[in-house]
């Protein structure tokens, strides 16, 4: 577990350990528990393998707060069920008294070199109506899937965009840009959307 200030942390060269066998949960996770907001956060050169999920945000309505400017550079996943999730309807309190309307603001969060193989889904950004997932980004990433399902790159409510190579196809919700970062394509709607838990 990495400990740091809330407003700015930095992880690099980290490694997923197995114990004894096992397979985690995941390998980076924020959230769902914020304290406020989580900020100005970098994860790069990582290493996720056997694991369920490789990086992850998870919050819910009642949270509150914000998980915002978190950057990931140079990651790499071996043998992972899904790649990178964004979820925002993880609706685990410790009690009733909380506010339901306290609803967490999630935006500014990219991904850089992305990289691995044994993948069943490599991106799953499940954003709301209530929570959109704003300004996400994606530039060069190369993910081997071990199902060649359609719906694999898996996005609702979220906008952002999509930069250079990446692979498998992004999802409808996010402009791609070409190398240069020239538009080359912008979304009809942020609000597509795609989500399959069945594998």
């Amino acid at each position: 577990m990495v400990y740091c200030p809330i407003n700015q942390c930095m992880t690099t060269d980290c490694l997923n350990l197995m114990l004894e066998q096992r397979i985690s949960s995941a390998g980076i996770s924020i959230g769902s528990e914020m304290s406020g907001g989580v900020s100005n956060v970098t994860v790069e050169n990582l290493i996720v393998w056997n694991s369920r999920r490789a990086v992850r945000i998870k919050t819910a309505p009642g949270r509150g707060g914000y998980v915002r400017h978190i950057t990931y550079r140079n990651l790499t996943f071996d043998n992972v069920r899904v790649g990178i999730v964004i979820k925002t309807d993880y609706n685990e309190h410790p009690d009733e008294g909380y506010d339901r309307k306290a609803l967490p603001v999630l935006e500014d969060i990219s991904f850089t070199g992305v990289h691995g193989q044994g993948v069943r889904v490599p991106v799953r950004i499940h954003g709301s109506e209530e929570i959109p997932v704003r300004n996400v980004t994606f530039r060069d990433m190369s993910v081997g899937l071990t199902y060649k399902k359609k719906h694999i790159f898996q996005c609702a409510f979220v906008e952002g965009r999509v930069m250079g190579t990446i692979f498998p196809a992004p999802c409808e919700n996010l402009d791609r840009y070409d190398e240069q970062e020239r538009l080359v394509k912008r979304s009809a709607s942020q609000n597509i959307t795609d989500i399959d838990y069945d594998f």
